[in-house]
């Protein structure tokens, strides 16, 4: 079912589309998350990208390397580009709605990288699960967020296990932007709390290619899943903190 964080990611993003693309491709710590992710999944592997926007650079690194690329995106301007620029299957959904055929062991990899500036962290909970019990064994889950340590220093913004805050006026593009964000430790505490396993984690600065924009500091974390074993449902769960 689509929320309000779903349809207001809709506004943002289907006006902003390639100049959204221009800001943020040439990410050096985006790409080198990407290629450290296409080193441990198989060729041709069935990989998933959550929120693939314009397909530019995600999707198009992955569909390159020989991966069989699934993506979808809110913005159907967004998914326009993507399909007519990148190989791969693309469709206009989002997180909440979207649902993996076939509903197990589908992918070998799934991305969220910077796809859920929007959501409560009760949708985020509930999307990141779903995608995450789709792994395969020995698959991975690659996730890039914006680390609100730097940026709210007001204890009462945060959930009282300090993992998250919602509807935090962040800068984006020039304006302020209601963000969800999640600690450094809230990010990686979350996905090892399902069982997943740290593969590797960056934490950078970075200018966006926009006279608009700061700059900011970016998160990347690949997990793995390592046996079949159902994932438990990651911490802390959603009625804490609010």
């Amino acid at each position: 079912m689509s929320t309000p964080g779903a349809r207001a990611g809709l506004e943002t993003f289907d006006g902003l589309n390639i100049e959204y693309e221009h800001a943020y491709r040439d990410n050096p710590f985006k790409t080198a998350c990407i290629k450290t992710a296409i080193s441990l999944i198989p060729q041709g592997s069935r990989v998933l990208d959550v929120g693939c926007g314009t397909g530019i650079p995600v999707s198009q690194m992955l569909s390159e390397a020989g991966l069989d690329v699934v993506g979808f995106d809110i913005s159907p301007k967004m998914v326009e580009y993507a399909s007519t620029r990148v190989k791969g299957s693309f469709t206009v959904s989002d997180m909440l709605e979207y649902k993996p055929e076939p509903p197990n062991g589908a992918f070998a990899a799934v991305f969220i990288i910077f796809a859920h500036l929007q959501l409560s962290y009760s949708d985020f909970h509930a999307a990141a699960y779903k995608f995450a019990q789709t792994l395969r064994p020995g698959g991975i889950i690659a996730i890039g967020q914006m680390p609100g340590d730097k940026y709210v220093k007001d204890t009462s913004d945060w959930d009282e296990t300090r993992t998250y805050v919602e509807n935090y006026d962040a800068p984006f593009m020039g304006e302020p932007l209601p963000t969800f964000m999640m600690s450094a430790r809230g990010q990686r505490d979350f996905l090892t709390s399902m069982g997943l396993e740290i593969v590797c984690e960056t934490i950078d600065l970075f200018q966006p290619n926009n006279d608009k924009c700061e700059p900011e500091e970016q998160q990347y974390i690949i997990a793995r899943r390592t046996s079949e074993k159902r994932l438990d449902l990651p911490k802390p769960l959603p009625t804490q903190g609010r």
